[in-house]
């Protein structure tokens, strides 16, 4: 006796009899997402541990030669915090109306179309991408073989190359062993600071100043718009690294709540720190001495606190600085190639390049992160830092295609707000539209000056970029983005 049942005919929309022996479709696995796993503290320390880098120790002492007088010091800090909050503001609304990975991608896709996010995901994976990683590794690499007992036969160039492929080890194992480890170094790099700051406070004598308070700006509209020029161009570099988290957009628990508020703490809070830094700097070497040797503000400091120790102390809590600035690199870039992946792997498909974006767009079903955009990360920032070598070669091409991207991000916010009418939010931006104007103007006036005085490394850079012209083309033609 054959049981009637229910059987699905594969493609009929109909129900009907038969026997116990029946075809079914079986469901297609779906594929591994990744995780909201990062909470507030996290993705605050990677606001923090991707702009905290080695600026503090050395722009000072840039900064001494534009600045005037001591009180200067404290407005170029305190004005170029603000330029950025100005931007992280902003950000924080578009991240919480777009909270995917790699959101600033998307950011400016669906503000100026699908060329221009291109182009955004164009310079951060072959121009400044790895050339970031590669950079600050190379500079860990530097420091690194200053510390006693460390091997004379180990180069630099193996030292970032190891501290690179670290990173990519830790992010693999998931996304919040990625998160932990940002939080574990940005608080020993921030209890370092501070433990500097306190020692330069308690055990430094204050040093005289030479005259330098009563020192003032010249008199001239053109000189003093001049001086504020080169003192923001000399400070903004320092507060480079907010929008990274962006890329992290889609691991975020209650983007809508965590991302504004981690955006806000993170620059807000850096900023009064590196008011105090300065402050303790100042208190120990006067102005006039920073001129005089500007490479060796933090050192000095160090020395006058803690004795001969002050020095090594001060080299182990650089190289902690960079390794939080490094790690954020290695954790947030992944998410950002791994957006562009998945919007391009189907358009390419049947292409060898198909196979590239499948590659970057997966996901390791255990850990939930993008491996294969990890390893991409890893290995392309090695390539970068085995080939240039020097810190200076890497960051020269970079500077003015980045800094495009970015203005048009924080632009984005005017289409958005337009397309979205008076649509309910659950963050916006206070003090719109002054404050994303703020941050798009000044940065388009950096760009200016560094088209003027830069111009052969910024037309090579703005050439790298414009490579991205005849890909977007081919990729176009073949799946009509």
């Amino acid at each position: 006796m054959q049981v009637p049942f229910l059987r699905i005919r594969p493609g009929s929309g109909a129900f009907l009899s038969g026997p116990r022996r029946y075809d079914r479709a079986l469901p297609l696995p779906t594929p591994p997402t990744l995780r909201r796993q990062l909470g507030l503290w996290a993705v605050s320390a990677l606001v923090v541990g991707d702009m905290l880098g080695t600026g503090i120790f050395f722009t000072p002492g840039e900064l001494a030669v534009v600045a005037e007088s001591p009180w200067q010091v404290y407005f170029f800090w305190g004005l170029c915090g603000a330029i950025t909050l100005c931007g992280a503001l902003t950000l924080a609304e578009l991240t919480t109306l777009l909270p995917r990975a790699g959101a600033s991608y998307h950011i400016i896709r669906e503000g100026f179309g699908p060329f221009w996010a291109f182009m955004k995901i164009w310079v951060e994976m072959w121009v400044s991408g790895p050339g970031s990683v590669a950079g600050v590794a190379v500079v860990l690499g530097e420091f690194a073989t200053r510390l006693p007992g460390a091997p004379a036969a180990v180069s630099a160039t193996a030292w970032g190359v190891a501290a690179i492929t670290a990173f990519a080890l830790v992010n693999l194992l998931g996304v919040r062993w990625g998160g932990r480890t940002q939080v574990l170094l940005t608080t020993a790099k921030i209890a370092g600071l501070l433990g500097l700051v306190l020692g330069s406070l308690l055990l430094a004598g204050p040093a005289v100043p030479a005259g330098d308070a009563a020192k003032a700006p010249g008199g001239s509209l053109l000189g003093l718009v001049r001086l504020v020029g080169l003192g923001v161009a000399a400070v903004l570099f320092t507060y480079d690294g907010w929008i990274d988290v962006s890329h992290v957009g889609g691991e975020v628990r209650e983007p809508a709540k965590h991302l504004p508020l981690a955006l806000g703490l993170g620059v807000g809070g850096l900023t009064i720190l590196y008011l105090v830094v300065n402050y303790a700097y100042l208190r120990v070497v006067p102005l006039d001495a920073m001129r005089a040797a500007p490479a060796t503000v933090a050192p000095t400091v160090a020395l006058s606190a803690f004795g001969p120790l002050g020095g090594q102390a001060l080299n182990a809590l650089i190289i902690v600085s960079i390794l939080g600035a490094l790690g954020g690199l290695v954790m947030t870039l992944p998410r950002l190639y791994y957006a562009a992946a998945v919007e391009y792997r189907d358009q390419t498909a049947g292409h060898p390049l198909g196979r590239f974006f499948r590659t970057l767009a997966g996901v390791a079903a255990r850990s939930g992160v993008p491996a294969g955009s990890v390893v991409f990360t890893a290995a392309l920032s090695i390539a970068a830092l085995c080939f240039f070598g020097t810190f200076r070669r890497i960051v020269t091409y970079f500077v003015v295609p980045v800094h495009v991207v970015n203005i048009l991000m924080v632009a984005s916010i005017f289409r958005l707000r337009r397309r979205l009418g008076s649509a309910p939010a659950a963050y916006r931006t206070p003090g719109y539209p002054l404050v994303p104007a703020v941050y798009i103007v000044v940065l388009a006036l950096l760009l200016a000056s560094a088209i003027a005085y830069n111009p052969l490394d910024t037309l090579i850079g703005i050439a790298m970029t414009a490579t991205c012209v005849p890909v977007y083309l081919w990729i176009r033609a073949r799946g009509r983005t």
